[in-house]
């Protein structure tokens, strides 16, 4: 800008809250990064007179997709079976240490590395004590997962020579970048199904930042000055893993432990699991994504708009308890401290330490110190974003799923045309509304009707009987159904997040951080005498500060006597007030003119 131009205020520059334009503004509103997509998938069970030929023979049977032969005893291939698992597994997962263990024969500790310290010379350097990490431990490990999960279960079959395991581990994604494994059985007969595949979005957002427990104090007498050591550790690996937590990183043990703690939470039937993780397709990006959590099938008769929306509550309560269980989880893992500084040998774990210098500047009374760690709170919403509709029946490569504005392509496929018009009105009959976190229906389900070149939309209804309201064919083509963009039913609320918010709740983590209050004791610790010098003292300290205002006081009404004189008058004012008076000393002098006065 020009020089000339007065400087921007800072209010235009940025501010929090609201400001003059949205350059500068702030916003509290924004989710944290770490914001998690979880499939819900409800399988529909319809008559089997419901379903195509194509629905009963697309994809290939696991069996024979695995090089056994059908119908014939033998051995797997298991080098077809590492090639599926990497076609289903992303590239970006990470299995965590827990789901190593579990398929590693006797994995060996992995020491913690230690920050080095300047005040110590044992302490390994940083490019040593990397190297006592195993590989798998500094990279994501998914090819050293895959080839230890495919070792595993090939030597636990190779009692059973000439026998088809019953069941295998598929490795599947979970939320984020973590994995998970699944019973899959080996043999299964293709059972067409379609399922309603319900996304919910995981957000958090930043709350209350407060005090938390105390963790030290401790008292400086009067003149008193020590060095103190603030201290925040992890004892061992494992508890690394554990302090980490999904609502404020992307750490890939927090995800695996999240999802391991939904899994738990909603109950999920391992072998409806299996059947709809089997049914993936078998190209190269199969695997990426979430595969979801899968609900006991629903009987189609008896799946409504009321069977649904308990189905959703009471899958948005097992993910509020399980983000609960999962932050209590984490608290336990955190542990701070506050001590005078000592050397401790023999103590492992990651830490990092700040020393300070403090000093009691008091002469008088105690100065008392409390150390106490602070709590964040956060707010996690989980809300409805989105429903699609997929068919599979087992078989790699039987898996589809579409939006609900495709949905005629997937029913013109896998259903019988007189069947059609009943699945679609069941289907959509269930998703026209959905029960936010206060309990009120909120309509979420469109329809959208063909005006020109464009679609005209409009909230779906439901009749008094719980069913689709809708005298037309819900799968013509002048029709178009779509989930409801943006925030749904959400006005006046601070956070706001796409869909239908499901439940609100609030859950705190310690963090790293100490805050230390002063206290100033009551008791005096001076005796009389001492007391007095003091008083003494601060006499003689107040009249110097009150000679220097005075001064002070003296030179600035000589300026402005100065600053009041013509400009031709100023230096002679200058010397007059301000000017170095030369010392004169007068000496008596006996006057004498030689005689006597004249």
């Amino acid at each position: 800008m020009p020089i000339t131009e007065e400087p921007m205020p800072a209010s235009e520059v940025a501010a929090f809250g609201a400001a003059a334009n949205r350059a500068a503004a702030i916003n509290y509103s924004v989710p944290l990064p770490a914001v998690y997509t979880i499939p819900h998938v409800v399988p529909l069970r319809f008559p089997p007179d419901c379903f195509t030929d194509e629905a009963r023979t697309t994809g290939t049977s696991l069996k024979a997709m695995l090089g056994a032969a059908e119908g014939a005893e033998g051995d797997l291939d298991w080098q077809s079976v590492r090639r599926w698992f990497d076609k289903l597994v992303p590239l970006a997962a990470s299995p965590g240490p827990q789901l190593f263990s579990r398929v590693l024969p006797s994995p060996a500790p992995v020491p913690p590395v230690l920050p080095p310290s300047p005040h110590d010379a044992s302490v390994p350097t940083e490019t040593e004590a990397t190297r006592s990490v195993p590989a798998a431990q500094n990279e994501t490990g998914r090819n050293s997962f895959l080839d230890a999960l495919i070792e595993k279960q090939r030597s636990t079959s190779q009692g059973l020579a000439g026998v088809l395991p019953a069941t295998i581990d598929l490795p599947a994604a979970g939320i984020g970048k973590s994995l998970r494994l699944i019973p899959v059985p080996v043999e299964q007969r293709a059972v067409p199904t379609i399922a309603v595949v319900e996304t919910y979005l995981l957000s958090s957002f930043l709350g209350d930042y407060g005090l938390g427990r105390t963790l030290q104090t401790f008292s400086l007498l009067p003149g008193e000055q020590t060095t103190i050591s603030m201290e925040t550790w992890r004892t061992d690996s494992v508890n690394v893993q554990d302090s980490t937590s999904v609502f404020e990183s992307s750490d890939t043990a927090a995800q695996t432990r999240f999802t391991s703690e939904l899994s738990q939470e909603t109950g999920t039937a391992s072998q409806e699991e299996g059947t709809w993780t089997s049914s993936l397709a078998t190209t190269t990006d199969a695997g990426a994504g979430f595969l979801g959590f899968v609900r006991a099938d629903f009987d189609a008769a008896t799946y409504d708009a009321a069977s649904s929306q308990n189905a959703r509550q009471q899958f948005s309560n097992s993910v509020s308890r399980a983000a609960s269980e999962h932050a209590s989880q984490v608290n336990n893992s955190r542990q701070q401290s506050v001590q005078n500084a000592r050397v401790i040998d023999g103590q492992s774990g990651a830490s990092t330490s700040t020393v300070r210098t403090i000093a009691n500047t008091n002469l008088r009374r105690v100065l008392n110190f409390v150390f106490r760690e602070l709590n964040q709170t956060y707010e996690t919403i989980t809300s409805l974003r989105d429903v699609q509709v997929a068919f599979y029946n087992g078989n790699p490569g039987s898996f589809h799923m579409v939006a609900m504005s495709d949905m005629r392509e997937l029913l013109e496929r896998f259903v019988v045309p007189e069947r059609r018009d009943d699945v679609a009105r069941k289907i959509l009959g269930a998703t026209v509304e959905c029960v936010d976190h206060e309990g009120n229906a909120k309509p979420i389900l469109q329809r959208g009707t063909r005006q020109g070149g464009m679609f005209e939309w409009r909230f779906a209804e439901l009749s008094d009987e719980g069913e689709l309201y809708f005298d037309g064919g819900p799968l013509e083509r002048k029709y178009s159904w779509r989930i409801a963009p943006g925030p749904i039913g959400q006005d006046g609320q601070e956070h706001m997040v796409p869909g239908v918010v499901t439940q609100r709740q609030s859950v705190v983590l310690r963090t790293d951080n100490i805050v230390v209050e002063a206290l100033l004791g009551q008791a005096d610790a001076l005796d009389p005498y001492a007391s007095k010098l003091q008083t003494l003292d601060l006499a003689s300290r107040e009249a110097d500060i009150t000679h220097r205002l005075a001064e002070t006081t003296r030179l600035e009404k000589a300026l402005a006597l100065i600053d009041g004189q013509a400009a031709d008058k100023r230096v002679e004012a200058w010397n007059t007030v301000l000017g170095e008076k030369p010392e004169i000393q007068v000496i008596p002098v006996a006057a004498a003119n030689g005689g006597s006065p004249s």
